[in-house]
């Protein structure tokens, strides 16, 4: 899949502070609109914004919502068709997942992306109630239109040094095994969404999104590499967003979590520029850490409820980035690998 290269601060000295001060308006836009929704608005802001690179591009920021909202209600309309025949459902979209993952595995273009987290975000709500499915779908899309006000704001306010547009190349992560490594992402998506489905209630059912951008990243570094950089994401984001959350049980004021978010999305977004992994890692990141903390807002379990709910999806997460990182080793290996010792052995 195309991921955005690490951004520069000869580019954008002022990346970080962009980053940071997105899900500070979201949660605070959550709070105005009296959302019982509220996380969703900073975490889709976030995704929206932190894969921008070098100059405002509105071609980019305008058309990213607009084509996230249209996926909402054609996924929405799909589970509300066959939500009677709970089988019918799984088997559906369990091959729309297999397609968006072959998209992303063949082309490297992050329009699966999108197919996916809506698609596994209406079938968790709409296996469970209808009415809620169709408020979520309306709130993501309500926080999905407001980015594209929100984002050029920020840019206008906090400008990028250069002029530049970026230029975004999609090229596959790997040459060969697209149809393996789809249908292996297909069954654990699959498996993960119904596992969230468990779990989640709406209240804080974007927890589940994290752990989607962490499964679907894919990099030609080797395999350990890969699942120990999914691992580490998950479990930094994770770590800091229970931090922040046992700091607010500690404190109660909404002033102090906000500016807890800000100074941690900050840091992430530091490490964005500088950080020794690679920047994506970092990004993932503070979407563990956003989703976590939005959802603590929407939520009125008590604490110690809600932070077993978030653990369960963190260990959820982990689990399903290994398994995706095994399988690959085991059924998706280069071609050459098992023939080209068969001359010496003759």
């Amino acid at each position: 899949m195309f991921i955005a290269p690490r951004p520069s601060t000869d580019d954008d000295p002022l990346f970080a502070v962009r980053v940071a001060c997105i899900p500070v308006i979201g949660l605070v836009i959550g709070m105005v609109l009296r959302s019982p929704l509220a996380m969703i608005y900073p975490v889709l802001m976030f995704s929206l914004l932190a894969a921008n690179r070098k100059a405002f591009d509105p071609k980019r920021v305008f058309a990213a919502p607009i084509m996230f909202g249209g996926m909402l209600w054609l996924m929405s309309g799909i589970v509300v068709m066959l939500q009677g025949i709970p089988s019918v459902l799984v088997i559906t979209m369990g091959t729309i997942y297999f397609l968006a993952f072959y998209l992303i595995q063949k082309t490297g273009n992050a329009m699966g992306m999108l197919i996916i987290v809506a698609g596994a975000l209406m079938t968790i709500m709409g296996l469970g109630s209808y009415p809620s499915m169709v408020f979520l779908r309306d709130e993501m899309t309500k926080a999905a239109l407001l980015s594209a006000v929100v984002i050029p704001v920020l840019y206008a306010l906090l400008p990028p040094r250069t002029a530049e547009l970026n230029v975004d190349k999609y090229t596959p992560a790997y040459t060969y095994g697209w149809g393996k490594r789809a249908a292996i992402r297909a069954v654990v998506m699959l498996g993960y969404s119904l596992y969230l489905y468990t779990i989640l209630d709406f209240s804080n059912v974007m927890l589940a999104v994290a752990g989607m951008f962490v499964l679907v990243h894919s990099t030609r570094r080797t395999i350990w590499a890969e699942a120990g950089q999914r691992s580490f994401s998950v479990i930094l984001g994770g770590a800091i967003g229970l931090a922040i959350l046992a700091t607010l049980n500690a404190v109660g004021h909404v002033a102090v979590l906000i500016c807890l978010v800000f100074l941690a999305t900050l840091w992430l977004g530091n490490k964005m520029l500088t950080g020794r992994l690679p920047s994506m890692v970092y990004q993932d990141a503070a979407s563990v850490m956003i989703s976590l903390v939005g959802s603590a807002l929407a939520t009125s379990e008590p604490g110690f409820a809600f932070t077993q709910r978030a653990t369960l999806t963190v260990i959820g997460t982990l689990a399903a980035a290994l398994i995706v990182s095994i399988l690959d080793q085991l059924l998706a290996k280069e071609p050459h690998t098992t023939t080209s010792e068969a001359p010496q052995g003759a």
